[in-house]
């Protein structure tokens, strides 16, 4: 999403909101200190604003455009640029097919935020840059028993530190969305607890549909539909839970849950195998 004074409509369906405030996209860009070191990833570039200045930056840039129009835009506008690789396609569906890059620049459309921010857990980076709907920043940084916290927050700061580097206006962008954005710095953290993942993430999905409810009762609804109500019972009486509401439990706690019921499902799964 960058801006040009070439003819373009933009998507709805798309989401596009393309940034024309270059003294912005500057800042945006200087967020991730880009050297002729790194290769930089950005994600729906747009008509390239963020692209111009990152090429004078940074030693290799890849920009991935799903739009047809705007990556022929591209390719014309910056035709013959050794350090540019443009790809069409859709970053949530490239997986593996990726080429390796270190840092990471983006202002995505609106609609992709959640999917974006959780595929960006799975990656290995350095840092990003990413400008986000302003409600859904709040609710990455929001704490343990606030309005804002879930299993977004939860998800997301597991695995990466995420730090407010600015508020950016609506009129920063044409055409305008109807909310002000947010930037924000994320970094992936180091020696995460060792969980079962699969468990962690069906856990907290399961329990922040009840974000209000006692953990006991959550837990127990969870474990029910997962296990069955009998097993799910026992399992819940060698699990130690902390007298609060799922939306107070702090990350650390939940890893503890998982760890715990991974241990209880273990023992019951090896004591059915060696008493048949």
């Amino acid at each position: 999403m960058a801006a040009s004074s070439r003819p373009h409509r933009p998507s709805k369906r798309l989401g596009q909101n393309f940034l024309i405030d270059h003294r912005i996209a500057e800042q945006i860009v200087s967020s991730v200190s880009p050297s002729p070191a790194d290769t930089v990833l950005e994600p729906g570039p747009g008509h390239g604003t963020l692209t111009k200045i990152l090429l004078k930056k940074a030693g290799q840039v890849i920009v991935v455009e799903k739009d047809p129009a705007l990556v022929k835009e591209l390719q014309k506008s910056f035709e013959g640029q050794p350090n540019l690789k443009i790809i069409e396609d859709d970053i949530l569906k490239m997986e593996g097919n990726l080429p390796p890059f270190n840092k990471i620049v983006s202002t995505p459309p609106y609609y992709i935020s959640s999917k974006l921010t959780l595929f960006l857990t799975g990656k290995k980076f350095e840092v990003a840059a990413i400008v986000f709907q302003k409600e859904f920043g709040d609710r990455l940084l929001a704490e343990p028993g606030s309005a804002d916290y879930g299993r977004l927050s939860v998800m997301t700061r597991r695995k990466l530190d995420v730090e407010k580097i600015r508020e950016i206006s609506r009129n920063a962008f044409r055409p305008a969305p109807k909310v002000d954005s947010t930037l924000l710095r994320l970094t992936p953290k180091e020696g995460e607890a060792e969980i079962d993942e699969v468990l962690f993430a069906e856990m907290a999905r399961g329990i922040f549909t009840q974000r209000r409810r006692l953990v006991k009762g959550a837990i127990l609804h969870f474990m029910t539909l997962k296990y069955g109500r009998e097993k799910g019972k026992k399992l819940l009486d060698s699990i130690s839970i902390p007298e609060q509401r799922v939306y107070q439990l702090s990350i650390d706690q939940l890893e503890n849950l998982s760890l715990q019921l991974w241990r209880a499902v273990s023992t019951e799964i090896a004591s059915s195998e060696t008493n048949p």
